[in-house]
């Protein structure tokens, strides 16, 4: 698929699911997969709300019931720049219940000194907890930035059994590629 098929808009469908603990997700997507998941309201999706497909509502349902998910069979449509797929690619690579840290994604993604770069295609990361960017922390074990907040960060890694003391990740939970 070319960048341009890749970024071609569909009109999108949304709707909102509930999460234990963080309040209302905002979903969007289209006929090619999930197009945003957002901790708050979609302002820009002109279509009525609809129900959320099974496809991405049961995998969702069991992450907020702790059960381990890898969400490999959700659909996605992302659309970003080549550098940022490759980011977000290797980020759904991360186990649950496992960080790393940005400069690992850069040495993974075969851009050692990007770190930087790999915060921003985080922080733009259309699909959070689907595309896992809450398990990328700072080199020194800080919890570091989160679009959707540190204190969801910090809930969402706790949900997963990450142990985390005063906003630094514990020992044992921190793996290279």
């Amino acid at each position: 698929m070319t960048a341009k098929e890749r970024n071609q808009a569909t009109v999108p469908a949304w709707g909102t699911l509930e999460a234990s603990g963080l309040g209302t997700l905002w979903l969007a997507w289209t006929d090619r997969g999930l197009l945003r998941l957002s901790f708050e309201r979609l302002n820009d999706v002109g279509a009525a709300e609809e129900a959320v497909p099974e496809v991405f509502a049961q995998p969702l349902e069991r992450y907020f019931q702790g059960q381990v998910e890898d969400f490999g069979d959700v659909p996605l449509d992302l659309r970003g720049t080549d550098f940022q797929l490759r980011v977000w690619a290797a980020l759904r690579e991360i186990p649950w219940g496992q960080v790393r840290t940005y400069g690992g994604i850069a040495q993974r993604i075969s851009s050692p000194r990007a770190m930087r770069a790999v915060g921003q295609a985080n922080h733009v990361n259309p699909v959070p907890i689907i595309v896992p960017c809450h398990r990328v922390v700072e080199a020194g074990h800080h919890l570091g930035g989160y679009g959707g907040g540190v204190e969801r960060k910090q809930l969402l890694l706790e949900l997963e059994g990450v142990r985390i003391h005063e906003g630094v990740v514990q020992p044992g939970q921190l793996d290279l590629f």
